[in-house]
């Protein structure tokens, strides 16, 4: 009989993640999130640019109808579509106030589409994909002249100041060819 013990060569393991486990899952974790944000910023982006073209196109299509019925274009004070407002939504004062004249955008008296309409300066506006006042110039001014700087001899320019909200002031013009009006959307 032999009596000596052996000795226990397998070791106890716990259970569990040793670090470099875990550093490598939280890793993978970190790359993926960070795809996914890019991606869906793209996506966002590509959205914005989708409605302001959207929007454009809607504007440019009331415009037309306007133009049709009244035989002008509506004429603004500035560039925002403070004027455009006024005339699509039959709202005389520009400020929410009830439509007494001919509506050729009902939607534009909703209150209940935030992203299409806002105040900007105490007028209503209409907005492109980026939240900001669509541009809008008259090819003529008030007293019938033809306007200088306006892009579509005959009728009217209407564009997006793009994403970068640039140029900020309202009555640069979108001709100028600079880093604040390269990403600008004409349609």
């Amino acid at each position: 009989m032999n009596f000596v013990k052996k000795p226990n060569v397998e070791r106890s393991r716990k259970s569990g993640f040793s670090l470099i486990e875990l550093l490598v899952v939280v890793s993978i974790i970190v790359i993926l999130a960070g795809i996914t944000i890019g991606v869906m910023s793209q996506v966002n982006a590509k959205r914005d640019i989708s409605t302001t073209s959207k929007n454009i196109g809607m504007v440019r299509t009331k415009l037309e109808a306007f133009y049709n019925e009244q035989g002008y274009y509506p004429v603004g004070q500035n560039a925002t579509s403070a004027c455009v407002y006024k005339a699509l939504s039959g709202d005389p004062t520009g400020q929410g106030t009830d439509p007494t004249g001919t509506i050729y955008w009902p939607e534009l008296n909703e209150d209940r589409n935030p992203a299409l309409v806002t105040t900007f300066q105490g007028f209503r506006v209409i907005l492109d994909g980026f939240g900001q006042s669509l541009r809008y110039r008259s090819a003529n001014d008030t007293n019938g002249n033809p306007v200088q700087n306006v892009k579509n001899d005959g009728d009217f320019d209407l564009w997006s100041i793009g994403p970068d909200g640039e140029p900020s002031d309202i009555n640069v013009s979108g001709l100028l060819n600079n880093e604040q009006t390269r990403d600008d959307i004409w349609q």
